[in-house]
């Protein structure tokens, strides 16, 4: 079988193996702010969680009471219980629920300087607010705003974020853009996409793409950040001219990156999923975002390429786009997890709120309490996510041989007290401030509720300077 022709294959050809030791620079002019807002990454060392009720995620492993995960140099070397490792450091976790890190599968990152503001009407509404504050953002804003939002992310136990970039209006813009996520230390897909409001007759910067593929070994955080097409698809605010949508989806199949695309945003665009398959537009490298337009016979035309679908059900109903496909994808065997979106309209950066919502909102519709367990809904936060991501073999569940990305939640808290079933708490009752541990590919990013490479004064300080130079040149008071 040719190595291209399944998710993990086509994903894997990425080389998006995980180096240890120091993540390389990039080759750029370092904002002021990174110095004070940032700080080196922590070491990859070996230590032992123990006394946790942890969660695998792994079917044929389950859950455990009084147990211990080892890792070693960023690795899971062991899962089980009473791990004493001679040496190694021991890091209790006692009224702790022990999971792998979640995993977000569509975030637009350089939206966050702009939370919460969209308006409740016409001008003032979501598309209208981002295209203008887009035009006017410098490559500073951009490493502004994903900043904030890459540490936000790692606060709520997020260690894996799906960066679709598409405000990229120089070179310096996609630079910033990505490297605010290398700075973290987050797991990443990177996907580089248009300048929002971008002519649908023009093609995007194709060759700034060519050349980041091309120097990616030293561009990708020590092999922590994978790089993806954000592609605009056939259908735009019209239907894009041939020779623009097959030239950008030609170049990202040519260099072998994986694909990711918004169809079917809105419940009325019917016939965009149908006319992408017809075409040849969909495949295993292929992520379809929303989908809230797709019949039975075009879930069943995603299920026959292989695409996955992302799912983003607060952004989809907050924007009235219509109600998620989610069940139906599910049902077909369609590979499918959820994702943060935008936080201008959708709320805080949460995963788990996104997938105790789809929940929710697919119990709602089978009018049944049970229709979606919680424990799905928890796998579409983590091992599905991972799937859907085509890192399934690397993360998503505390499996003996994956990079160690794990969240420790605290039941120490008024709101998750007493203990009761650890999966409803963390789905049901936790928050990001329940989150005591962060670690991503083995460095510990959040310990005892801290960040520890980060300083969230400095971000936040930063983010509110470019937000108000940003209204200012979009003079919008």
């Amino acid at each position: 079988m040719c190595m291209l022709c399944t998710r993990r294959g086509f994903l894997g050809a990425l080389g998006g193996g995980v180096v240890a030791g120091v993540v390389p620079a990039l080759a750029r002019a370092q904002p002021s702010m990174a110095r004070s807002a940032t700080k080196p990454l922590p070491e990859r060392g070996e230590f032992v969680i123990t006394n946790a009720t942890v969660l695998t995620m792994d079917p044929a492993l389950g859950d455990l009471s009084g147990g211990s995960v080892h890792v070693k140099d960023g690795v899971i070397v062991a899962v089980g219980r009473d791990i004493r490792v001679p040496g190694a450091s021991v890091i209790d976790a006692t009224d702790m629920i022990v999971l792998p890190g979640f995993i977000d599968t569509h975030w637009h990152l350089w939206h966050t300087l702009f939370r919460n503001f969209a308006g409740d009407a016409g001008p003032s509404g979501f598309f209208p607010t981002i295209t203008r504050f887009s035009a006017v953002m410098n490559p500073e804003d951009m490493y502004a705003s994903s900043l904030l939002a890459a540490s936000e992310a790692i606060n709520a136990g997020i260690t894996t974020v799906h960066d679709w970039c598409h405000n990229i209006r120089s070179r310096a813009h996609a630079d910033e853009d990505l490297h605010a996520v290398i700075d973290t230390g987050l797991r990443a897909q990177w996907s580089f996409g248009q300048a929002l409001a971008q002519s649908d007759k023009e093609l995007i910067r194709l060759a700034d793409l060519e050349a980041m593929h091309r120097d990616w070994n030293r561009l990708s955080g020590g092999g922590l950040v994978r790089l993806g097409m954000a592609w605009r698809g056939m259908f735009r605010n019209e239907w894009a001219p041939v020779e623009v949508y097959r030239t950008e989806f030609d170049t990202a199949r040519r260099l072998g990156i994986p694909i990711t695309v918004h169809i079917g945003t809105l419940t009325s665009r019917t016939g965009h999923i149908e006319a992408h398959a017809k075409a040849g537009l969909l495949g295993p490298d292929v992520n379809i975002v929303h989908a809230c337009s797709a019949s039975a016979a075009e879930v069943a035309m995603v299920k026959a390429s292989g695409a996955s679908v992302s799912s983003l059900p607060i952004t989809e109903m907050r924007g009235g786009w219509g109600y998620p496909k989610l069940r139906e994808f599910l049902d077909a065997g369609v590979p499918v997890a959820v994702g943060v979106d935008s936080v201008v309209f959708g709320g805080p950066a949460n995963v788990l709120r996104n997938a105790s919502l789809a929940a929710m909102q697919d119990n709602a519709a089978g009018q049944s309490e049970f229709r979606m367990t919680m424990r799905r809904a928890l796998q579409l936060a983590t091992l599905d996510a991972a799937r859907v991501m085509g890192i399934d073999d690397r993360t998503g569940s505390l499996t003996v041989g994956k990079r160690a990305d794990i969240v420790m939640v605290s039941t120490n808290a008024l709101n998750m007290a007493p203990t009761t079933d650890p999966v409803h708490m963390v789905l049901e009752s936790a928050e990001p401030a329940n989150i005591d541990t962060v670690i991503v590919d083995g460095r510990i990013l959040k310990r005892q509720g801290r960040l520890t490479a980060i300083e969230p004064g400095a971000v936040i300080a930063e983010a509110r300077r470019s937000l108000a130079a940003v209204r200012q040149r979009a003079n919008w008071k």
